[in-house]
């Protein structure tokens, strides 16, 4: 890593792993060490059994926490009806989030792979636990400062107008989530990519609701992390000490965010994109958070014009994950765009190398007619000691997603229904044994049940209540619909 990343953080930050996948993210974070050899990040840890937590070398034990539930496998939907109804385990889950997740830290982030069962299914209900805990109850005491100020006609016409009012009311005191989940390689198979469809839909969905407190979404790609470490060579990998590209995307995740988030508590120039602009791009808003590092020799940056150019080819694309489509030309020539929010721009210059700082101002134009900007841009740069190396960061959060995440998955599900249809698939049956004289008599018997008390067909029944008119039930009420 670089000099700077030593600086303090500019958004104290929680980091909570779900399954493996997301146990194995936040593992990464818990090396990361100050001065004095405590944790920068307060990180904690979620499985389904005692087994998977084993491999965890840097968050403490006293934060990792089994269900004791055994192996969920690759299904998400199954763990979340196990979850869903087995009493101790639901209450478990309930607890690590409710006792263990402290919200002392500006931001709290959930990591999990969306290609499992256990992180899959679990980052969804502690995402709705967490904002029912911690949020729900501040979001409803605004409302009933405003329900008190308000006639109750006037209050019952324009709920919603006041529900909105209480989110934007409560926005300052509630506990703000990042979300980064990892989708699986296309060779995980059709299945798997349906169910992983299906769950980052409801992920976005709920980062979309005011009343959540979800700051942003990172749909980080193994397919893109398998396609990188598959084309580097031994000497690299060997250098590097990883040995699997999961390994290798735990780190690229760990060092983008760990980067930006100390680069802008460095200061030391005229310029500067401090940790207060930092905090506003990440907390502000809601969608999809890119993030993007282009690095060259020193050597082969010779002026401003070159920076320029990386910060160019830096917000074309992203280091999580394929690039984000935020424009899309039409056939009556129109132009569709995805709103972008606030826009970083922060260079890190090695000290041998002297450029004018007018080059972050030609930057900064080039990204503001390069994209629909709705927020504001903060740039800046840092001269140190940065290993002979020209590095340019980019950062926004967009209402776009990755191009995988919006049409790839469907096409790889498509491809593989295809390559189905060449085969032709047989049934296999087993020979059946002639029933036995006792079982015939049993069958040819025309018995009632409900003479011995069975009612196989009927069903229970639920009858419908409705609320009296003049009393409005404020934790019924439904926010996840809200519009500005």
């Amino acid at each position: 890593m670089n000099k700077f990343t030593s600086n303090s953080p500019a958004i104290n930050m929680t980091m909570v792993g779900f399954g493996q996948a997301g146990n194995r993210m936040v593992d990464m974070f818990g090396e990361l060490k100050k001065k004095d050899g405590t944790p920068v990040y307060n990180c904690l840890a979620l499985n389904s059994n005692d087994g998977d937590l084993e491999g965890l070398k840097h968050v403490p034990k006293s934060n990792q926490v089994s269900l004791n539930l055994g192996g969920l496998g690759k299904n998400p939907e199954k763990a979340m009806k196990v979850i869903e109804d087995t009493a101790d385990v639901k209450e478990k889950l309930k607890q690590f989030i409710t006792d263990r997740v402290r919200p002392s830290d500006e931001l709290v982030l959930f990591f999990a792979g969306l290609g499992g069962g256990t992180g899959t299914s679990t980052i969804i209900k502690a995402i709705e636990e967490f904002n029912d805990f911690h949020n729900k109850p501040i979001i409803k005491e605004e409302l009933v400062k405003l329900q008190q100020s308000t006639p109750p006609q006037e209050f019952k016409e324009n709920i919603k107008k006041y529900m909105l009012q209480a989110v934007k009311n409560a926005d300052s005191r509630t506990v703000k989530i990042g979300i980064v989940v990892t989708l699986p390689v296309r060779d995980d198979g059709p299945d798997v990519l349906r169910q992983v469809n299906d769950f980052s839909q409801r992920i976005w969905k709920l980062s979309k609701d005011k009343s959540k407190g979800i700051a942003f979404v990172i749909f980080a790609d193994n397919q893109q992390f398998y396609d990188e470490y598959d084309g580097l060579s031994d000497t690299i990998k060997t250098g590097m000490k990883i040995d699997n590209y999961r390994d290798y995307a735990n780190i690229k995740i760990r060092d983008i965010i760990h980067e930006v988030n100390t680069a802008t508590t460095g200061g030391g120039t005229s310029v500067i994109f401090d940790k207060s602009d930092f905090k506003r791009l990440v907390l502000e808003h809601r969608g999809c958070l890119v993030l993007n590092k282009v690095e060259k020799n020193i050597k082969d940056v010779t002026n401003e014009h070159d920076i320029n150019d990386m910060f160019k080819k830096s917000i074309e694309s992203s280091y999580l994950h394929d690039p984000i489509q935020i424009t899309e030309k039409q056939e009556d020539g129109s132009i569709v765009a995805s709103k972008v929010h606030h826009v970083g721009l922060l260079a890190v210059l090695a000290k041998d190398k002297q450029f004018s700082s007018s080059f972050i101002d030609k930057s900064k134009k080039s990204i503001v007619d390069a994209l629909p900007i709705s927020g504001t841009v903060f740039s800046g740069y840092l001269v140190g000691n940065n290993d002979y190396q020209v590095s340019v960061y980019t950062f926004y959060k967009t209402e776009a997603l990755p191009t995988r995440l919006a049409k790839g998955l469907v096409e790889e599900f498509e491809e593989f229904k295809i390559k189905q249809q060449q085969y032709i698939f047989k049934d296999s049956a087993i020979a059946s044994i002639a029933a036995t004289s006792e079982e015939d008599e049993f069958n040819d018997m025309d018995i009632d049940l409900s003479e011995f008390g069975f009612d196989l067909d009927n069903e229970d029944k639920k009858e419908d209540t409705k609320a009296k008119e003049n009393n409005l039930d404020l934790d019924s009420l439904d926010f996840s619909e809200l519009e500005d």
